[in-house]
């Protein structure tokens, strides 16, 4: 209000300085002369060459908008009150944190997770017979496939040598196989199971009693432990029921080994 106001008086005085000069000078200017070779100049051309004259020409709007023009320099206060700008999309932190990883679950159950199961094992036969008994070691070969989480149908070959049981006779060599169902109770890491196999067997030496070769029912089952998914350990305890030199015979097999599924 007080700029205003000192504008209004400046431009007011100048208006009226600018009017007293001009009665001042018209009374007091001379007489032309006829020997002065300006004396036919008019007195209002020397008074536009004057500093007084170019103060007369601002108009009092363009005056008024001179003194109250606003400053161009920054204003730090106004600046450092000026609350800062959002981020880009981009750069603001994220409204929600991204989801953790769904953990892998562990191998619960045999039949969702493989078909398919192989085992290799070694094998101690205990043969008895009227004839001889033998103490037999070899391998265990056994491959299931599964219908669903617990049954699977097996095949299982098992061969076996044991020494000589009399000085004549050659060394007892062993060979039993066979198929049958198998039934799994657990799906963790222990799974005990049980299985039925019918088939026939194969042994030697030969006797004057019957033909080497006989029938063969195996009944037992065992425990798989679980290392990995694709990987267990087993252990397996049967009943061997042969009919061979014209008799039957009660034997016993275990199996140590282990299992390969997929």
């Amino acid at each position: 209000m007080k700029r205003m106001l000192a504008v209004g008086l400046l431009v007011l005085g100048t208006t009226s300085v600018g009017r007293a000069q001009n009665e001042i000078l018209a009374p007091q200017a001379p007489a032309p002369q006829a020997n002065h070779p300006q004396a036919s100049d008019n007195v209002a051309l020397d008074f536009s060459r004057t500093s007084a004259s170019s103060q007369a020409a601002v108009s009092p709007p363009d005056a008024l908008w001179a003194f109250t023009a606003p400053s161009r320099s920054p204003d730090l206060f106004a600046l450092a009150a000026m609350e800062p700008l959002p981020l880009a999309p981009s750069l603001a932190s994220p409204a929600h944190p991204p989801a953790a990883p769904t953990p892998v679950p562990k191998l619960k159950d045999t039949g969702r997770d493989f078909r398919w199961q192989i085992g290799l094992g070694v094998a101690l036969v205990r043969f008895r017979s009227s004839v001889y008994y033998a103490t037999a070691v070899g391998l265990n070969t056994s491959v299931s496939y599964f219908f669903n989480d617990s049954l699977a149908i097996e095949g299982a070959v098992t061969s076996a040598f044991a020494p000589a049981v009399f000085q004549s006779y050659e060394k007892v060599k062993y060979v039993g196989y066979g198929a049958g169902p198998k039934y799994y109770f657990m799906r963790d890491k222990f799974q005990p199971w049980i299985h039925a196999i019918v088939g026939g067997v194969h042994i030697l030496p030969q006797t004057t009693l019957g033909s080497q070769n006989g029938f063969e029912v195996l009944v037992g089952g065992g425990l798989d432990y679980t290392l990995n998914p694709n990987w267990a350990l087993r252990l397996e305890g049967d009943y061997v029921r042969t009919h061979v030199f014209g008799e039957s015979q009660n034997n016993g097999q275990a199996v140590l080994g282990i299992v390969y599924r997929f």
